[in-house]
């Protein structure tokens, strides 16, 4: 499977279904739902169901969803990772969740920082992309930190942004 992937503050593992119960939680908290699922309650089945597409994603592409926890370890504090975005195999999508006591401390611009340099430098991709609520929100924020650049305005006020791998 994939490298752990460790920041200054951070340690990033691949997602197994020893985390099921710890993301099961996690994911099942109001206030993370609902910017992760749109607020809509995510099942068990589900969430088992994300786990193995993941491991599935580690097994095809050589990336997919990381547990995130404090460096040195510790419990989980959240979930980063990467995701196909549609069709295009040299494209894929950064997603993260952070429990919300860990809010405001910089910890999710670590974790996307080290998924954009993990995708570039690990994987095939060619393009990394991020969509984001609405403009002028944290996420925007980060993906504008990471370098990433708006390429589209969706009529629900959505925003998306891309970064693309440097060219040798």
């Amino acid at each position: 499977m994939s490298d752990v992937l460790r920041t200054p503050r951070l340690e990033l593992a691949p997602v197994s279904m020893s985390d099921r119960r710890r993301l099961v939680a996690h994911w099942t908290g109001p206030a993370v739902r609902a910017h992760l699922f749109g607020d809509r309650n995510v099942s068990g089945a589900e969430i088992t169901e994300i786990i193995a597409a993941s491991e599935r994603g580690f097994a095809l592409h050589g990336y997919g969803l990381w547990t995130v926890r404090p460096a040195g370890g510790g419990p989980l504090v959240g979930m980063a990772g990467l995701r196909r975005s549609g069709a295009d195999e040299a494209e894929a999508e950064i997603v993260y969740s952070l429990e919300p006591d860990r809010w405001g401390r910089g910890l999710a611009a670590e974790a996307a920082g080290a998924l954009l340099g993990y995708a570039f430098a690990a994987t095939g991709l060619r393009r990394v992309t991020a969509e984001v609520d609405a403009p002028g929100t944290v996420p925007a924020r980060v993906a504008e930190g990471l370098g990433m650049r708006r390429h589209r305005h969706d009529p629900d006020g959505s925003v998306h942004y891309a970064a693309e791998r440097a060219s040798a």
